[in-house]
């Protein structure tokens, strides 16, 4: 398989940041604040690779840093330290080195984000078809019948009903919205999908519903995800390897099914044990 992304040493700290955050913070101390400066440090020294049509999942607890990963690749937060490369098309891209305006078309055209609030994720003052009208217009594709045509097809994908295209999210469902997010996410077919514990807060007949459609996307386009969410559920349905965070660090890694079954690190085995 082709590396699609390659992050080395991805920090994010919240406030001044000392010369002592990184030392008094993490597991050993229990804690992601500076005791000496009250910085945050969200993560500290995170490193992962992804493969193209792999699913990777990012596991902990909240405030563990999960999210903070996904934001950093999205361009949503700059990251305090670290690397990242993505391949793509022959071509790499050292996403926290490259201009402004190079950033904006990667995340645009090729990369999808689907956050846990949809309200961060959609325009909730125009139409379901208009949110996915949106990023087609990014991606220099003009035609008003195109863009529709299209907008239908990602709408039908994602099991929104296609009389609804013309209604605001507002009056959709939770499960809905999601579901409109990950249409709007996938419409410039994206090879890199970042999904933010997108079924929280759903019941548990929505969250199934939308885990089919992510493993679907997954079968049919060979989308390479990082999944971010604390459901061990979520994390044995849906991803080949994971990564488990606490305190912004990493504590263990590797294949899905033996960081579950066989938990090394103390904090795995409780996050296994409290979910049996």
């Amino acid at each position: 398989m082709k590396k699609i992304l390659e992050i080395r040493g991805l920090s994010k700290v919240h406030g001044h940041k000392c010369p002592l955050c990184c030392d008094f913070t993490g597991p050993k101390h229990d804690t992601n604040i500076c005791r000496h400066c009250n910085s945050i440090v969200a993560i500290h020294d995170i490193s992962l690779d992804l493969y193209e049509g792999e699913i990777l999942g990012i596991m902990g607890e909240s405030g563990s840093g999960k999210s903070s990963i996904v934001k950093t690749i999205f361009f949503d937060e700059i990251p305090t330290d670290g690397d990242a490369l993505f391949f793509d098309n022959n071509e790499q891209y050292s996403l926290f080195t490259i201009n402004a305006a190079r950033q904006r078309w990667l995340r645009n055209h090729r990369f999808g984000m689907v956050y846990q609030s949809p309200h961060l994720g959609l325009n909730f003052s125009i139409s379901a078809g208009g949110n996915i009208a949106e990023r087609l217009l990014m991606s220099d594709l003009f035609h008003y019948g195109d863009i529709r045509k299209r907008a239908l097809e990602l709408l039908s994908r994602t099991e929104v009903p296609s009389e609804r295209m013309d209604q605001s999210p507002g009056k959709f469902s939770g499960g809905m919205q999601q579901r409109v997010q990950i249409a709007k996410a996938l419409a410039t077919r994206p090879p890199l999908l970042l999904l933010d514990e997108v079924t929280s807060g759903l019941d548990l007949s929505v969250q199934a519903r939308i885990l089919d459609l992510i493993l679907e996307i997954q079968r049919d386009l060979g989308t390479a995800m990082i999944v971010v969410t604390h459901d061990l559920g979520v994390v044995r349905l849906l991803t080949g390897r994971t990564i488990v965070l606490k305190n912004g660090r990493i504590v263990e890694h590797g294949l899905t099914d033996q960081v579950l079954e066989d938990p090394q690190d103390a904090y795995t085995q409780q996050l296994v044990a409290s979910a049996l």
